[in-house]
């Protein structure tokens, strides 16, 4: 720990060596940067991956179009009224 300036610091301190570890005990080898250039939980990354949440909310790839269409589920007809 003598090569940090302090022990317990923020992800972003700890991801560029400033502290040791976060104040939930992640260190730098438990940490990662995403595409979007936030500093997140390796761990928590990968599963959260794995969950796939637009499948099961619907979304899904449709050949030939770029990103996420929502798969629109046909309801079927009711009964119609006989007009007398």
């Amino acid at each position: 720990m003598t090569e940090h300036e302090v022990a317990v610091g923020s992800r972003a301190q700890v991801y560029h060596g400033k502290a040791h570890h976060t104040s939930g005990g992640l260190t730098k080898k438990n940490l990662m940067m995403n595409k979007w250039g936030r500093i997140v939980s390796s761990k928590k990354h990968k599963t959260a991956k794995k969950e796939k949440r637009l499948e099961k909310a619907g979304f899904f790839a449709k050949k030939g179009k770029f990103g996420c269409i929502k798969k629109v589920k046909r309801g079927s007809r009711g009964t119609r009224k006989a007009n007398k």
